[in-house]
């Protein structure tokens, strides 16, 4: 599976200590192979797991059973809770927003793909999936604000940007530095002169330093 989409889920139960092994069970309880999500992420209302804990479903390799008409390109992340009742914890949040940006960057997902539940409405509207896909469910809640989510991942994504090209400035002006204190004392190697100007100008080298 190439997932395209990564789709957001509640597990709509608010009682105690749901977790990945208890979405298992309800989903073999409808003849599926086991979870339809690919992530679960606890909430704190399990006596033995610690809130906003990150617990894998199905890999990611693997189609999920979380989003009828997009399950083949999608990967599915479900909070514990009810977003109709409550929202999020602030720890589920916390990892909810890590997860993502880890899941953006390693399938080169566009924070435009990152929808609810409910949004396979408007792919509907724009004839990206089939009518027939329509969902009636709030999920992942009315609780859950997805412009909010999409919008902080948004500024994380800048910032991680930022951080990435001030990091990447400070390696060029590093090698820069290391190749001129190199050519400042190329005489002190007569021997390793033709082994010094290959290494500067080889095209890797080149392409970091410029």
């Amino acid at each position: 599976m190439f997932p395209e989409y990564i789709v957001l889920h509640t597990a709509a139960f608010t009682g105690k200590n749901c977790d990945r092994d208890m979405i298992d069970q309800w989903h073999k309880a409808r003849n599926w192979s086991g979870i339809g999500y690919h992530f679960v992420i606890l909430n704190d209302q399990h006596d033995l797991k610690i809130d906003g804990e990150i617990e894998i479903g199905r890999l990611t390799n693997k189609a999920g059973a979380h989003a009828l008409g997009l399950n083949s390109r999608s990967l599915g992340i479900c909070c514990i809770g009810h977003g109709d009742k409550f929202d999020f914890t602030l720890a589920q949040y916390k990892s909810l927003y890590g997860l993502i940006e880890q899941l953006m960057t390693e399938f080169s997902i566009p924070l435009d793909k990152v929808i609810g539940h409910r949004e396979l409405n408007e792919l509907v509207k724009k004839n990206i999936i089939s009518s027939r896909y329509r969902t009636s469910k709030s999920c992942p809640g009315t609780k859950i604000d997805m412009d909010v989510i999409r919008n902080t991942l948004s500024q994380s994504h800048s910032l991680v940007k930022d951080e990435k090209a001030e990091i990447d400035l400070q390696s060029k002006l590093a090698m820069n530095n290391a190749i001129a204190i190199l050519q400042k004392h190329r005489a002190q190697f007569p021997n390793a002169q033709d082994e010094l100007d290959e290494f500067i100008n080889h095209p890797e080298i080149i392409s970091m330093t410029r």
